[in-house]
């Protein structure tokens, strides 16, 4: 990486790290106003990833206090996930950022009685995991994002089955796409077929469009992340070359290097960029951070003037994507 870029990097990584410990009061709360999960669930992998490990656990304290459930649930207050819909949608997926922080910490009164309320998103027949609630309990619905986070999540807590039929469960995605040029379907049916009929305000989670602007790229930027890693955990070349396959068509995507959901795309093209060693992903990934760099409020955040559950989230993210992918350039 260019030097100067890399020192942009750390630098904003930190400016956002900092505007959120100066909000961060002794109980681990940024302070009673703030009160929605969606405020709180990236600060303790982002503070430990930082080396900040007491604020990790102080705001990782007052989520286990504030939202954490006896089933291993977190939520806003009780069946509310979030004010964010989105999250709302993604029942489990704030759920895996806690885990995984957690698991890094140490701190395993968190992180196994998570873990074990998201097996129950597994979806044993066909190998993802379940969009809008456990497995049995909605229509069954998998999707590339929670499969790709949980998938992570598996890896770092040791069940490597789980993570491998994730995996291979990513590549028939891949196969089934009826246009893989033009779009990519981002959700499956319980009997293991794409779903192509969605209501039109429905599309943001359902597909992603290459040639229109503003779409949910993250989508495709978790796959690429996950199964880079799963290459690493097991050596196995056909998830490399799917994680290829995935980057491929955000590569191609119009809109996708002017868009601030385009984080894990970020991400995920430096750890691909450091596996297989080709300039043009590592060229991708830093066409998408100068971008991020350029909407960074000069207070550190990003999107400082929507919700705080937006502001809040979107903050520690980009923070904690800076810092993933200064280290995989450094690797």
């Amino acid at each position: 990486m260019n030097p100067k870029l890399a020192e942009q990097i750390e630098k904003s990584s930190d400016k956002a790290l900092d505007w959120l410990l100066l909000r961060l009061e002794e109980d681990g709360s940024y302070g009673s106003a703030v009160n929605d999960l969606a405020c709180y669930y990236k600060s303790p992998y982002l503070f430990c990833i930082a080396g900040k490990e007491e604020e990790a656990k102080r705001v990782l304290n007052h989520i286990k206090q504030r939202f954490m459930r006896k089933s291993g649930d977190f939520m806003t207050t009780n069946g509310r996930k979030s004010e964010n819909g989105a999250l709302e949608e993604y029942w489990a997926y704030m759920n895996g950022w806690i885990a995984l922080a957690a698991q890094k910490m140490g701190c395993f009164d968190v992180a196994y009685p998570a873990f074990r309320f998201l097996g129950s998103f597994y979806h044993a027949d066909i190998g993802g995991f379940t969009t809008l609630g456990p497995y049995g309990e909605s229509e069954n619905i998998v999707d590339v994002l929670t499969t790709a986070h949980l998938g992570l999540t598996s890896l770092y807590f040791g069940d490597i089955g789980k993570a491998e039929r994730a995996g291979h469960l990513l590549h028939q995605f891949i196969a089934l796409q009826p246009d893989f040029r033009s779009a990519f379907l981002l959700r499956m049916s319980d009997s293991g077929k794409l779903i192509t009929a969605y209501p039109p305000n429905a599309a943001f989670f359902h597909r992603v469009s290459a040639t229109e602007p503003d779409q949910a790229y993250f989508m495709i930027g978790y796959p690429v992340a996950f199964l880079g890693k799963l290459f690493m955990a097991t050596g196995m070349t056909e998830h490399l070359d799917s994680a290829c396959r995935y980057l491929d068509f955000a590569m191609g995507c119009r809109a996708i290097r002017t868009f601030h959901f385009s984080h894990k795309v970020a991400w995920a093209a430096a750890i691909a960029a450091n596996l297989t060693q080709r300039a043009e992903y590592a060229d991708f990934s830093k066409s998408i951070v100068e971008y991020l760099l350029s909407l960074q409020d000069v207070s550190g955040a990003w999107l400082k003037d929507q919700p705080a559950h937006t502001s809040f989230d979107q903050t520690a993210e980009i923070a904690i994507w800076l810092k993933e992918i200064g280290s995989e350039y450094r690797y």
